[in-house]
């Protein structure tokens, strides 16, 4: 890993499966896309995106691709024990791989900027007023 800043490490709900990450996100946001809702089973996914090279994979992975709602493929690993999504890469996104920030269990992590697809999120979600909401994506 090639960046400097904090290490952190972000596991899957086993433990068989972790990633570590070194340095600050590149980007923190939240997405409200009907891919993220029910990849997640909530109302929204929360994600921190780091450099390609900031990012090491430790375990046994398995692979799912499907496309979000802007019709890009999002290409998730997961842990084959506990089904966990610890990492994923998004089409529209190189060179930067996405980390569920829930992974990290860290609860002073980043608070996210955006949050894409508002348009979809659930009616009773309100944000602080210094998240923006984008529509769409």
């Amino acid at each position: 890993m090639a960046s400097e800043g904090p290490e952190r490490t972000a596991r899957c709900a086993c433990g068989n499966l972790s990633v570590t990450t070194r340095g600050e996100p590149v980007d923190v946001y939240l997405c409200s896309c009907s891919a993220c809702q029910r990849g997640t089973g909530s109302a929204f996914s929360y994600a921190a995106l780091f450099p390609d090279s900031a990012v090491a994979i430790a375990g046994d992975t398995r692979n799912y691709k499907q496309y979000g709602n802007s019709g890009r493929a999002i290409e998730s690993d997961f842990c084959p024990t506990c089904g966990t999504a610890v990492v994923f890469r998004a089409e529209g996104l190189p060179g930067v791989v996405g980390v569920p920030v829930g992974c990290f269990a860290d609860p002073s992590f980043a608070k996210p900027s955006k949050l894409f697809w508002a348009s979809r999120r659930h009616h009773w979600l309100d944000l602080p007023d210094d998240i923006v909401l984008i529509e769409t994506q």
